[in-house]
């Protein structure tokens, strides 16, 4: 009988250091998760702020340095570009420091899925320590990926786990990866932690995922294992605790007892050999310590006194009292460890019984997430409390719980006592108490992270100020109306909607108001649409609205298009009410819009394709004077693919050198040469020698124009520093066109003195042609740089004055050299009088700030002589010279200016 109740002491150790390792890893993996599930939020909105997204050091630096500081989990807080270069980071970097971080072990993932991933452990490339890297992509406007935010954590110190004066002796918790590596651990994480196991009970856990197992650990000692996998990772944490320190409470007992048993046999034959009254004293001392202990004296002992042999029974019995007061003390810390847990776990943890589901026990983190306190629900049901919001969920519980005897990470409704809904994280298990089959259940309150993940779908698929579906869901949904449209039997459209001169609105109303007119545009699309038609809006006031369903005619489907575009066209049309927050403006405003339709025909094709060829129809009505709906021509395209093709062109020959500066003479009345204005030309070995007016606009309108002009500028400067030595050529002026977005680059300034200095040309031989536009706004930036370049001697002319946007206080601010009448009122200065008096303003105004003057454009002598009488004197022109190759311009000057146009020529041609 002994023995029996040995085996079952036995086994009943087994399962409750099972049952303890359990609790226990449901607690740390808890923890461990709502840590994961925290930074996954916190990046995800990192990735969503401006200065992070924008990839820019200086702004983003001292926000991931701010995040590093209110997390001091964090190892550091970093970015990367989509090429996987470091940008940004919360700890300083050294450039020429050797190390440099390697995003390999998590960079690829994230670039390949956009989803938030948990990296592979890696040596910190600082630090040199372990680390994980947690990292969530960056996506631009447009949905594309952009980088990535990430944040390392130091697995060596990284331990959400119970302090280990909690845990049983020799207990170890720890996390593996999925390929057996350890990423964290309570004991010895230093020598550990970064290392792939060999022991076999890692292998099981990392095969099986979840359970529990006995096996030998790395060291040879036989462990017991709890293991199961943490959500959003590749992790497994697991709780290991020692065989021999489990086993040795229920060896104790048995040896008490056998002791005991002995202790009780030697006492009845002591008993018998006590009818010698040399005996008598002693077990009546015997007996009096086992009857104080039984009424409560654990502290009660024998005295050992008396023959050899009773002093040796006193002192084996005192022994086994101690070892009994031993084990009942751990017994004791045991329970205390497991209460502390229950109670301080910041989760809802319960137990109740299985069958019946009445309440046994409920934590304090129970009574915070539902309201109702532990002394009302205890000996209830869920149902009396109505606790579950959905009764499946909980048969579902029991129905997992009874076949499979645990619940992972199963997500379920509860209702509050106040009738709140609260969401939750349920983890569950199967124990045994007092004989009954009872559940403990975990539950994490994730309502805030559904309600935020809720949040940022929100924000990917739908536009925050209209609440239509951006531009990434309805590429998402087109893709699928082209799929489904394999074998068509109906026709389907799309039409893009323009605001026309909506940028004027919020220019000269505020962005408030620009804001108001697109929810109102929004809502009267909306109104519009057939039942079954999608609209979006994609980005600025651009509109799209997909139909389906048109017919099974093309004629029809159109027909159909054009009664729903018109439909939303005259909607547009009406008055808007914007709130008049100022009261010269009025309330109300009144605008048009500009539609493109393109048909569906039911061709599988990538869903750019349809949508870049109703953006071309709607720029063809804009084209058309606005406020028109046009469908799509086939010769549109063609006309795109050229300026495609001559794009690409343009883009080769900046680099391969196919451009090269014509020279235009400008010339004193005295008919001596001050300088030239270079302009530039393309002769392309397909194209032959493309028209400034084709290929400039292009430039402008695709941003070549900052490498283009990059290459007039350093050209110029290279042949100014060719004539610095040639005393005819080296007095000469060259006039170089700036464009706007040229001259608005940050470092601008830099980019003029860098290339004055590597061609070691003049600076005061250089003069900047400007456009009155760029006086426009930034008054205060453009004369800061303009005075920054006059310090260096460089000049500056305002190009085409007096056809912009010209103001006195403007031109007063800024270092002018020279004015420049433009050609249109050089052209008609002989019969127009309103030319004649702008040119003589322009001149009286040069006069009175002390600049020069230019006229371009002078094609006749007739020209001249009217701009000399009204007191201009320097002049451009073909009158003097058409734009020369250099090689032309300098022998032009040499012979003081003859030979490039002839008397006769000079009056038939006009400047190009």
């Amino acid at each position: 009988m002994a023995s029996l109740e040995s085996y079952r002491q036995y086994e009943r150790a087994i399962s409750d250091a099972y049952r303890d390792a359990s609790s226990i890893r449901i607690a740390s993996a808890a923890h461990t998760e709502q840590f994961l599930a925290q930074s996954r939020i916190i990046l995800a909105e990192l990735a969503r702020h401006p200065r992070v997204k924008a990839l820019d050091p200086a702004g983003c630096d001292p926000e991931l340095a701010a995040l590093k500081e209110r997390q001091p989990a964090y190892a550091n807080v970093l970015t990367l570009n989509a090429s996987g270069k470091l940008v940004c980071s919360a700890n300083p970097i050294d450039p020429k420091a050797p190390n440099r971080p390697d995003p390999k072990y998590y960079f690829d993932e994230v670039a390949r899925t956009h989803e938030f991933t948990v990296g592979k452990p890696a040596k910190g490339f600082l630090s040199g320590r372990w680390v994980s890297t947690l990292a969530y992509p960056i996506l631009n406007e447009t949905g594309k990926f952009a980088g990535v935010v990430a944040v390392s954590v130091d697995l060596v110190n990284y331990a959400p786990l119970l302090p280990e004066a909690k845990l049983p002796p020799n207990t170890v918790i720890g996390i593996a990866n999925g390929e057996g590596v350890i990423i964290a651990r309570s004991v010895d994480a230093a020598a550990r932690v970064g290392v792939k196991s060999d022991a076999e009970g890692v292998k099981i856990m990392v095969r099986d995922k979840l359970g529990t197992l006995r096996s030998s650990d790395h060291q040879g000692n036989k462990r017991l294992y709890s293991f199961a996998p943490v959500a959003l990772s590749d992790w497994i944490i697991f709780v290991s605790l020692d065989e021999a320190a489990v086993i040795s409470p229920a060896v104790r007992l048995a040896l008490e007892r056998i002791a005991y048993i002995l202790a009780i046999l030697l006492l009845i034959v002591m008993s018998t050999i006590a009818l010698a009254r040399r005996f008598a004293r002693q077990i009546k001392d015997i007996f009096n310590v086992m009857s104080a202990i039984r009424r409560g004296d654990v502290h009660a002992r024998v005295n050992p006194t008396g023959s050899r042999e009773m002093r040796q029974i006193a002192t084996q019995l005192n022994e086994m009292l101690d070892a009994r007061l031993q084990a009942e003390v751990k017994l004791r810390a045991s329970e205390e460890l497991f209460h502390t847990a229950f109670q301080t776990s910041p989760d809802a943890i319960v137990i109740t019984e299985l069958e019946t589901g009445r309440y046994l026990e409920v934590n304090n983190g129970f009574t915070r997430l539902v309201g109702w306190t532990r002394n009302e629900v205890i000996g209830k049901r869920a149902a009396d409390i109505k606790g579950w919001r959905h009764i499946a969920d909980r048969d579902k519980v029991i129905y997992t719980l009874k076949r499979d005897g645990t619940v992972e990470n199963l997500e379920a409704d509860f209702v509050t006592r106040d009738g709140k809904i609260v969401t939750t994280l349920m983890s569950a298990q199967v124990i045994t108490l007092n004989g009954k089959q009872c559940v403990l259940s975990v539950n994490r309150d994730i309502t805030a992270r559904k309600r935020a993940e809720a949040q940022i779908h929100s924000l990917a698929y739908f536009d925050p100020l209209t609440t239509l579906p951006n531009r990434r869901l309805f590429m998402d949904r087109l893709t699928q109306v082209l799929l489904g449209k394999a074998l068509p039997d109906h026709f389907g459209a799309l039409a893009f909607v323009d605001l026309d001169d909506f940028k004027t609105l919020n220019e000269s109303r505020g962005h408030e108001q620009g804001d108001l007119l697109l929810k109102q545009v929004a809502s009267r699309i909306s109104n519009c649409i057939r039942k079954g038609d999608t609209v979006a809006r994609i980005g600025g006031d651009d509109f799209v609205v997909l139909m389906e369903n048109l017919g099974p005619r093309m004629q029809e489907a159109a027909t159909q298009a054009k009664l729903v575009s018109e439909m939303i066209h005259a909607a547009l049309n009406q008055p808007y009410d914007l709130g008049g927050s100022q009261v010269s403006q009025g309330s109300t405003y009144q605008g048009t819009s500009s539609i493109g339709i393109a048909l569906l025909d039911g061709q599988f094709e990538s869903a750019t394709e349809p949508l870049k060829r109703a953006e071309l129809a709607m720029y063809r009505a804009k084209a058309a004077g606005r406020g028109n709906i046009f469908f799509f021509d086939p010769a549109m395209q063609d006309a795109v693919t050229a300026r495609a093709d001559l794009e690409t062109a343009l883009r080769e020959s900046i680099a391969e050198n196919q451009l090269f500066l014509n020279y235009q003479a400008q010339v004193t009345d005295k008919e001596i040469i001050l300088g030239a204005e270079v302009l530039v030309r393309w002769q392309h070995p397909r194209f032959g020698l493309v028209s400034p007016a084709d290929f400039i606009p292009l430039a402008e309108e695709t941003g070549l124009i900052l490498p283009l002009g990059q290459w007039v500028l350093e050209a110029a400067c290279k042949q100014l520093a060719r004539w610095r030595n040639d005393s005819t050529m080296a007095n000469l002026t060259l006039s170089v066109n700036v464009s706007s977005r040229q001259f608005h680059q940050d470092d601008f300034v830099h980019q003029v003195t860098s290339a004055l200095e590597r061609s070691g040309a003049n600076p005061h031989r250089l003069k900047l042609e400007l456009t009155e536009s760029m006086l426009v706004t930034d008054i205060d930036i453009v004369s800061a740089k303009m005075r920054a370049l006059k310090a260096r001697g460089v000049g500056f002319s305002l190009d085409d004055f007096g056809t912009g946007y010209s103001s006195l206080a403007y031109l007063k601010r800024l270092p002018l050299d020279q004015l420049k009448i433009d050609q249109g009122f050089v052209r008609d200065i002989l019969v127009d009088r309103n030319d004649a008096a702008i040119a003589r303003m322009v001149i009286a105004l040069a006069d009175s700030m002390e600049l020069t003057v230019i006229a371009e454009g002078v094609g006749t002598a007739a020209q001249r002589d009217a701009l000399a009488r009204l007191g201009c004197h320097t002049y451009q022109g073909y009158l003097y010279s058409r734009p020369l190759p250099v090689q032309e311009f300098e022998a032009f000057v040499q012979n003081g200016g003859m030979g490039s146009t002839s008397e006769q020529s000079r009056a038939e041609i006009t400047e190009m």
